[in-house]
């Protein structure tokens, strides 16, 4: 079995975008907002050189809420994926959860088993890929990554920024991560010492 390193999106690879309106801070509606996030190049390509699998699981409700298309969340998709690939960073495989309680989508509003912070993704992607989720390391910015990770079994990194709103700030500070940090360039060494050691 193997170890990976599984990732959050938005806010993790790519930058969250403040729109106008009450909850500024958001995933990217449209596929030229995407940036990466400073320092998620180098993380993702520590884990290339190494072969060990970089996996995105992602919530990403805004088609079951009825702010985009299907098709704008794949073009949104496919932009992230084409910025890292031209710096030579590889996501090995996506899972995504589409769903939201509280929809406006009738096929996409569910209380699903697949949206974070309950595990169903990780669970999936270890049995699909052959991952042991308890070598393995979960890196987001939201408590809600951290208790995914957390019910998988895995070690939790979480990415402490303003950039979201005041509330949820503050729930990613206080969550109960193994690790925090301020900045991704501080990731390489904490995957140093989870994933190239035989500690847990």
């Amino acid at each position: 079995m193997k170890k990976a390193l599984f990732l959050d999106r938005d806010g993790v690879v790519n930058e969250t975008v403040a729109y106008p309106g009450d909850e500024p801070f958001d995933s990217p509606q449209k596929s030229e907002d995407v940036v990466l996030v400073e320092g998620i190049v180098k993380a993702i390509k520590w884990c290339n050189d190494r072969k060990i699998p970089v996996i995105e699981i992602t919530n990403q409700p805004g088609v079951a809420k009825g702010k985009m298309t299907k098709e704008t969340a794949q073009e949104i998709e496919l932009k992230v994926q084409q910025l890292l690939a031209k710096e030579g960073a590889k996501v090995d495989r996506i899972y995504t959860c589409p769903h939201h309680p509280r929809g406006k989508v009738p096929e996409l509003t569910m209380d699903c088993d697949c949206r974070k912070p309950k595990p169903g993704l990780l669970i999936k992607a270890a049995h699909e890929l052959n991952i042991d989720l308890g070598q393995s390391v979960v890196l987001g910015d939201g408590s809600s990554d951290v208790g995914a990770g957390q019910a998988a079994g895995c070690k939790t990194i979480i990415y402490i920024h303003n950039n979201n709103l005041p509330n949820k700030v503050e729930e990613a500070r206080q969550a109960p991560a193994d690790y925090k940090v301020n900045d991704l360039s501080e990731v390489i060494k904490l995957l140093t010492e989870v994933l190239e050691t035989k500690r847990f």
